[in-house]
């Protein structure tokens, strides 16, 4: 687990008030300790191991919490189910394996400068953008090959 972002969560949580309660530690521990986008089912589901009486309901307020303080971000799956993932730091966007969920946050500069000239060629000036790429990891890749 991520102790260091999983403190961050705890703490501005508790700074806007939020009381921490067991489920809502489980919460957090799910969510730090993941390297893949997860469904708000998939928390719960997890969590319910270290808290069996966490209710849905409180998974998605933790959710709509943790999303209002720019600490998780909503993105989408591969298989376009709405999913959450630990904020991004700075301008960066998101590549995720479409084989085992793994996801890592890349600088966003360089496609942003390529976005820009796009938008120049065809008469736009560029005031925003979402981007998320989906592939196969080093890993999946690998196990690809060696099946073959």
């Amino acid at each position: 687990m991520n102790t260091s972002y999983h403190e961050k969560l705890e703490q501005e949580l508790q700074n806007s008030g939020a009381r921490m309660t067991k489920p809502r530690k489980a919460i957090l521990d799910v969510i730090a300790s993941t390297e893949q986008p997860l469904t708000a089912m998939n928390i719960f589901e997890q969590a319910r191991r270290k808290a069996p009486n966490l209710g849905l309901v409180t998974v998605y307020r933790t959710i709509d919490a943790l999303e209002s303080l720019g600490l998780i971000d909503r993105i989408h799956g591969s298989d376009d189910c709405q999913t959450i993932f630990r904020a991004a730091s700075g301008h960066s966007h998101l590549l995720s394996c479409t084989d085992c969920g793994r996801s890592v946050y890349f600088d966003g500069v360089l496609a942003e400068k390529e976005f820009d000239r796009i938008g120049r060629e065809h008469g736009f000036k560029i005031t925003g953008h979402l981007l998320q790429l989906f592939g196969l990891c080093d890993a999946c890749t690998n196990m690809e090959y060696n099946n073959e």
